[in-house]
């Protein structure tokens, strides 16, 4: 496994691969850029740097480096993950030709946050340039298949991100002090450009037209902090916006929240909406990515369309006021969850990919066939 994020979904996509493939008797090892060991990480570590953002010195060394791991691991099967995992192992892919290639992008970052057009052009041309050189591209939802055959990706599988059954806990300590005051909508992002939180802190002022006692609980850490600190100040809801940092897991914020809220501006297929589906808590998302794919608008969540404060905030007041539609939405949602967004299901079909990119190789290889 090769990974440059060490935190959010993609982390947490890799660390329960890991450990069902090890649960079915085969040994993953892990390649990226991780300062110490994340104790939710059942493999062995390979340090790996790889930057998050674009530095071509730097991702040239990353390049070289991959390609020695890999020949010297002489593994069966390379799966990238994320979009500059995946550039260094197509860019590194010569130089182990015969071993098969997955990647998933996690969220093309074409299809990402950007403020300037020009960027998403470059991403978008880079992944065309690079799709010949997976074996296979495996996506995490049909939302994502549809960005892959977009950029000329002629092997595009999918299996659907899993969960799984959530271990009781109490609500953090932060969150159960907001839920003595009111109700409580909770969030677990990174706070970072495109996750929609800018929306969410916009949305509060409306929210407590309809429910003046609810409280907004955020957990996550990253760099705009201050700026939404900053924001909901502007917006004279600081008293109703908590941003309580990072938290272990997501389930000590959805046990203390009545209404779980993913404002993403842009997603793959999130994990935040799995976990508060797999919890039993009524959800209010963006119709963005593969989020419909997991969420039956009206039947197993709500659904509103990015960027949009005021559906947000009508959509969150709507199931704060009416606690039966909540519960019978949530129930549905958790019982979804179950029947399709396991992580035993995800396993089983990540292992039927690997089967059959293993397959693809040896008779390209036996046919004198260029990996490509």
């Amino acid at each position: 496994m090769l990974t440059q994020p060490t935190d959010g979904g993609v982390f947490e996509h890799v660390a329960a691969l890991c450990a069902g493939l090890s649960e079915r008797g085969h040994e993953a090892l892990v390649a990226g850029p991780f300062d110490g060991r994340p104790a939710s990480l059942e493999a062995e570590l390979l340090p790996l740097e790889l930057g998050r953002s674009v530095r071509p010195w730097e991702d040239t060394r990353a390049t070289a480096a991959a390609a020695r791991l890999v020949r010297r691991v002489k593994p069966d099967l390379v799966h990238a993950h994320s979009s500059k995992a995946g550039a260094v192992a197509r860019i590194a892919r010569p130089a182990f030709a015969r071993v098969p290639l997955v990647y998933t992008p996690h969220g093309y970052a074409f299809a990402g946050y950007f403020e300037r057009a020009a960027e998403r052009r470059a991403y978008r041309a880079a992944e065309r340039l690079l799709a010949p050189l997976a074996t296979v591209t495996l996506c995490v939802c049909e939302a994502e298949r549809r960005l892959a055959e977009s950029v000329g990706v002629r092997r595009a599988r999918v299996v659907h991100n899993g969960v799984r059954e959530p271990d009781p806990a109490p609500p953090a300590a932060a969150v159960a002090a907001l839920g003595e005051d009111g109700p409580v909508v909770g969030a677990v992002t990174l706070l970072r450009p495109g996750k929609g939180i800018e929306t969410l802190v916009d949305a509060v002022p409306r929210l407590l037209e309809s429910v003046p006692a609810a409280r907004v609980a955020v957990a996550g850490e990253g760099p705009d902090r201050a700026a939404l600190d900053e924001r909901a100040r502007s917006r004279g809801v600081e008293h109703a916006v908590h941003l309580i940092g990072a938290t272990d897991g997501a389930m000590p914020l959805l046990a203390g929240s009545d209404v779980f809220v993913s404002a993403s501006w842009a997603e793959s297929f999130p994990l935040n909406v799995l976990e508060a589906m797999a919890a039993g808590v009524p959800t209010v998302a963006t119709d963005v990515g593969g989020t419909g794919e997991a969420i039956e608008d009206g039947r197993s969540g709500v659904l509103v369309p990015p960027r949009d404060p005021v559906a947000l905030a009508d959509a969150l007041a709507a199931l704060l006021t009416d606690r039966d539609r909540a519960a019978a939405l949530a129930a549905e949602a958790r019982e979804r969850q179950r029947d399709r967004f396991s992580v035993d299901r995800m396993i089983d079909g990540t292992l039927q990919v690997y089967g059959e990119c293993a397959d693809l190789i040896s008779k390209m290889t036996a046919c004198g066939q260029s990996f490509t």
